[in-house]
């Protein structure tokens, strides 16, 4: 097997990104007696040789053809696909705990609603993504922050779930949309962001990370299935009638209805997955897939036609409660349920949801004022305003609606690097199930800090805003975030405006 791994050592060792790939691939592949380290540290001393030999040498490379560079990729690939069968991909449990995922550990974060092109070269990463592009679709995979990115995948003090750990516990569940393997053996992959998560358990730190995680939707979607929880758990048990009782099984019901209305959020999630993400090929973006639009658009051609199994899922979950093991206590469950009606208020969401945009609104209405430039055009958030709500009576001078309007009456494309149909989502399930209005609310106190990033580039402390956003579990937490910021913004601007 070591003579193997040098030979394809060897046949990767004409390119140099393709070289990264292959030694992931020796060093942490190559199965040796008992997993010997020494045995995996005698392999890199080997191909540590190769390397030194190899950089006093002339690089075949530089004399070969187009086609004989092509013919040998080929070969290259023929050889990794032997080596990358029967990949099994992550396990999905119903009740929302993904286990086996990998982690992409890197020194920034993704919230919800974005997308983004991954140009990956990095071995360990690279050996990862081939495992999970050649195991079943979806092909999903964790994004996690880490300071210093790869520098730190082995240090201890960043190790996940160690008592005294650093590290992010708080990701984001992704999916690659497309990917292309490159003529030098790096991948390119489109990869979308779909929701929240916690790590529960790790299973391994290296050379990449892999865990247990748990999708913690936002604590509004959760509360809004609390009550339909109750009514199941109550018909589950045949006549609990109080929250704070036990069941004959020994479990408290008030704990039992979280959980299962949080299992209720993830379901929902799930049946409108499809249509919250339209999928971007790698051919639809800009210069070959370097750039795509950073916000995931919705497919209109994906519309669930069928109410979700929510009811179902929560009351299968409910029946073998008692004897599911236990991942960790969740710590947002309410302690009462009178928290739900005033904490995670759906009325008070939707507020907050009007006065960011009427606060975009107002602030794109000052920018154009201010502008010296009347040839200047001062661009709209196109790719926002698919979000706004159809049913609102907006204030006089309000102008986001018309231009929804106008792209809805056009059919427009949306977009910078990547052009999708523009979709208004109230209208688009406006004769079928309609589009839950706190997801589209949670949507937007996500996306909302695409044009808030714009603004605030290169302000100190916005570096970190991010992660904090992605850490809060409300929707009402972040769309006052936002609030604040745009109503910080708006200020300047207006004083900027009178002092002219």
């Amino acid at each position: 097997m070591f003579l193997m791994a040098i030979l394809i050592h060897h046949c990767l060792l004409l390119t140099a990104a393709v070289t990264t790939t292959a030694t992931a691939f020796i060093l942490h592949n190559v199965p040796s007696p008992n997993n010997s380290p020494t045995k995996k540290c005698f392999i890199s001393r080997e191909i540590s040789k190769l390397h030194a030999s190899s950089s006093s040498s002339v690089n075949p490379n530089d004399m070969e053809t187009p086609e004989e560079r092509q013919e040998r990729m080929e070969m290259v690939k023929r050889l990794q696909k032997t080596f990358y069968q029967d990949e099994s991909g992550i396990t999905k449990r119903d009740d929302g705990i993904y286990e086996d995922v990998p982690l992409w550990r890197v020194q920034w974060t993704e919230l919800p609603g974005y997308q983004n092109v991954l140009n990956c070269h990095v071995p360990h990463y690279t050996h990862m993504f081939m495992k999970v592009l050649n195991g079943p679709k979806p092909w999903y995979f964790g994004h996690i922050y880490l300071p210093d990115g790869s520098k730190n995948v082995d240090n201890p003090d960043y190790f996940l779930c160690d008592p005294n750990s650093k590290a992010a516990h708080i990701g984001t569940l992704m999916k690659v949309s497309d990917y292309r393997q490159l003529d030098d053996g790096r991948l390119l992959l489109i990869a979308q962001a779909l929701g929240r998560f916690k790590i529960l358990e790790s299973t391994q730190h290296i050379p990449y990370a892999i865990a247990k995680i748990e999708l913690t939707p936002d604590l509004e979607l959760v509360s809004a299935f609390y009550d339909e929880a109750m009514e199941l758990a109550l018909d589950v048990q045949q006549g609990g009638d109080k929250e704070e009782e036990k069941t004959s099984s020994g479990y408290d019901v008030a704990s039992a209805c979280w959980d299962a209305a949080r299992v209720g959020a993830v379901t929902e999630a799930i049946h409108w997955e499809s249509f919250e993400y339209r999928d971007v090929a790698v051919d639809e973006c800009l210069e070959g897939g370097s750039g795509v639009s950073p916000i995931a658009n919705f497919d209109a051609t994906q519309i669930p036609m069928d109410e979700s199994d929510v009811a179902e899922v929560m009351k299968d979950f409910l029946s073998s409660y008692s004897s599911r093991k236990s991942s960790t206590p969740d710590t947002r469950r309410p302690v009462n349920r009178h928290n739900l009606s005033s904490d995670y208020d759906k009325k008070r969401v939707l507020e907050l949801e009007r006065e960011v945009w009427i606060g975009v609104d107002f602030m794109i209405q000052l920018i154009a004022a201010i502008n010296k430039d009347p040839t200047m055009h001062i661009p709209v958030p196109t790719q926002l305003l698919g979000l706004l709500p159809s049913d609102q009576d907006w204030p006089k001078g309000f102008q986001l609606d018309a231009h929804a309007a106008r792209l809805s009456r056009e059919k427009a494309y949306v977009g910078t690097m990547s052009k999708s149909p523009f979709v208004a989502v109230d209208d688009a399930t406006a004769s079928s199930p309609s589009y839950p209005l706190l997801r589209r609310a949670q949507r937007l106190s996500f996306v909302i800090w695409c044009l808030m990033d714009n603004i605030l580039a290169g302000y100190v402390p916005a570096a970190q805003t991010r992660q904090s956003l992605l850490e809060l579990d409300s929707t009402a937490e972040r769309l006052e975030a936002a609030k604040r910021g745009l109503d910080a913004i708006n200020t300047l601007l207006r004083k900027t405006l009178e002092g002219r």
